[in-house]
């Protein structure tokens, strides 16, 4: 048996020039997760992060608060990386935004308001962010789900039996990895990605030969802090 905890990265700097870089809200958030991990003595055998710069800050951050850890002890692996065009979607849209003052308010809410992953997409849809071209679109998509399956089958074999391991991805990774374990629908899987809320933790199981949802989207590390403002979701 295995455990295979996913953690989706800190907030990262939407609206900034590089979307790919934790805001200060993010380094908390990463912060008290690792804080949380430490106080509650959860220990890692081994350590994933995807190769995004905002995963490895994540990941650094967290283990800086876990005393034996470090950055070295990170295994990088790209499998583990967000949706291919999804930095350049972001960064495309922060450039719509400061075009259009109508969506001012809408840029205010983005980080805290649940429906903000849908309001992007939207958005992208309208100012051509995404392929229109649907074929190639869901080739795209496909060969995302088959990197993360390939991703977490080559984590299990390497890890082997008995072990806790960390994975520090991002919120599309997580949904693939639901979808192989739950077997959602497609629309399904782009929803639970909608609700993955940053620095949150989702566990996973992977017992003889199949993977079990144990824990999903949890930052109790968060809620602990009667803080709102911490709870985002981009």
């Amino acid at each position: 048996m295995t455990e295979i905890y996913l953690i989706r990265h800190g907030q990262a700097s939407f609206g900034q020039p590089a979307y790919d870089c934790l805001s200060p809200v993010g380094e908390r958030q990463a912060e008290l997760l690792g804080r949380h991990f430490a106080n509650n003595g959860i220990r890692f055998d081994c350590i994933y992060s995807g190769a995004l710069k905002r995963h490895l800050q994540t990941a650094t951050i967290a283990l800086g608060q876990m005393n034996g850890y470090d950055a070295k002890d990170i295994r990088i692996d790209d499998g583990f990386n967000e949706f291919g065009d999804s930095d350049k979607l972001m960064n495309r849209l922060t450039a719509v935004i400061e075009e259009n003052p109508d969506l001012s308010e809408q840029l205010a809410q983005i980080h805290t308001n649940h429906g903000a992953i849908r309001r992007i997409f939207d958005i992208a849809a309208k100012v051509d962010a995404i392929p229109r071209d649907e074929e190639v679109h869901l080739q795209r998509v496909k060969e995302f789900r088959d990197r993360i399956d390939s991703a977490i089958d080559n984590l299990v074999q390497h890890v082997g039996e008995n072990k806790k391991v960390a994975v520090f991805t991002s919120g599309g990774p997580t949904a693939v990895a639901l979808r192989k374990t739950l077997d959602t629908s497609r629309e399904q899987t782009i929803r639970l990605g909608w609700e993955v809320r940053n620095t949150s933790v989702t566990v996973l199981r992977y017992d003889q030969e199949q993977l079990w949802l144990v824990l999903f989207n949890c930052v109790a590390h968060l809620e602990s802090q009667n803080d709102p403002s911490l709870i985002t979701y981009i």
